[in-house]
């Protein structure tokens, strides 16, 4: 244990890119490899097989931006028992930081003696239904959850830290924790602490475009004066963007929706409770580096002047966040829309799409 705390500090020391969370978030085509190893002990009806390393490992691949297909190989061998787990799942993002799974387990048990349960080999055959969170901590260290319950009584789940060593590259650790049937009066558990590694290749890369592929339509302002908005980069220096209302800005029409910052009336201040979605923003642009538009909106209080110069005050504080997060000012598009769209709390908005 001393070893696999070590390791992870030392991860922590040397991290500098963001953290990426392909268990919640995907990336159409991209595949991801988990390897680690696990000191599982087996309990069961007064029954109890001291821990012993096994290893787990499988591949998720991005089928989209919003699913991905798994396989898991869990190992489930003690001291005195034998026996491994093997998952197929069907997972769906929900937000950055939240997915749901669905799938098939098939948990195999050998080896126990015959008093524990009536038998010394079993094997459940599950459907089972889950959920994963993660909630970052900083630019390289989160903290994650997963759960599921399932048919033969059955219920998983396990805890622990992320720790982001590359951009593609991640180290865990945590406690993992399995509770399956028997026989009619009896389940098994295995338990223990666990470490691994992911690795992550692959996937399409929007940003770039193939030479065959028909440019896309652009949106812009429609209003019939300028929109500026001022943005100060991590350097300090002011820098000032006037975006004509003929004039195309730099993203297509039809990115994708990726979340929106509200704010209170009257304010472009950053409320404490929209940092969760502005960190899951800043970690999706370091990880893919996509570019994405900040639309910028007001609600009907206020003339159409000021409303349009408070749509470009709240974008500027969005920027600025995610520029002083170490996102690349470049990569972020600016557009005031005003009042003329949303009312009401619902109004007081950024909305942020992702160019694919």
């Amino acid at each position: 244990m001393k070893k696999i705390i070590l390791m992870l500090a030392l991860a922590a020391a040397v991290s500098g890119s963001a953290y990426a969370s392909p268990q919640t978030s995907f990336t159409k085509g991209q595949t991801e490899v988990n390897v680690g190893m696990w000191d599982a002990s087996a309990h069961s009806n007064g029954y109890k097989s001291d821990g012993e390393w096994n290893f787990l490992g499988g591949l998720t691949y991005g089928i989209n931006n919003r699913w991905a297909a798994q396989y898991q190989y869990t190992g489930l061998h003690t001291d005195h028992t034998n026996g491994n787990m093997n998952e197929i799942n069907a997972l769906y993002s929900l937000h950055p930081q939240v997915a749901a799974f669905a799938g098939w387990n098939r948990i195999a048990m050998k080896d126990f003696p015959g008093r524990v349960f009536g038998s010394s080999d079993t094997t459940n055959n599950i459907a089972q239904l889950g959920i994963i969170a993660r909630q970052p901590i900083n630019d390289v260290v989160d903290v994650y959850a997963k759960g599921a319950v399932g048919t033969e009584s059955t219920s998983m789940w396990e805890a622990g830290v992320n720790l982001a060593v590359d951009k593609n590259v991640d180290l865990n650790a945590g406690y993992h924790y399995l509770n399956t049937r028997g026989d009619d009066d009896h389940n098994v558990s295995y338990k223990g602490f666990m470490a691994g590694l992911s690795y992550r290749f692959g996937g399409s890369d929007a940003s770039a475009l193939s030479s065959g592929e028909e440019e896309k339509d652009y949106d812009y302002e429609g209003e019939s004066e300028p929109s500026t908005v001022t943005v100060k980069p991590a350097s300090g220096q002011a820098d000032v963007v006037d975006v004509p209302a003929d004039t195309p800005v730099k993203a297509p029409e039809n990115d994708y929706y990726f979340n929106s910052i509200h704010f209170k009336s009257d304010s472009a201040a950053i409320d404490d409770a929209q940092k969760v979605n502005l960190d899951a923003f800043v970690k999706q642009a370091k990880e893919t580096g996509h570019t994405f538009k900040l639309v910028g909106r007001a609600d009907a209080t206020g003339s159409a002047d000021y409303n349009k110069d408070l749509s470009a005050r709240r974008i500027d504080s969005v920027k600025q966040y995610a520029v002083d997060h170490g996102v690349d000012a470049s990569k972020l598009v600016a557009m005031v829309k005003g009042s003329d769209d949303g009312s009401g709390a619902e109004g007081r908005r950024v909305d942020i799409f992702e160019h694919k």
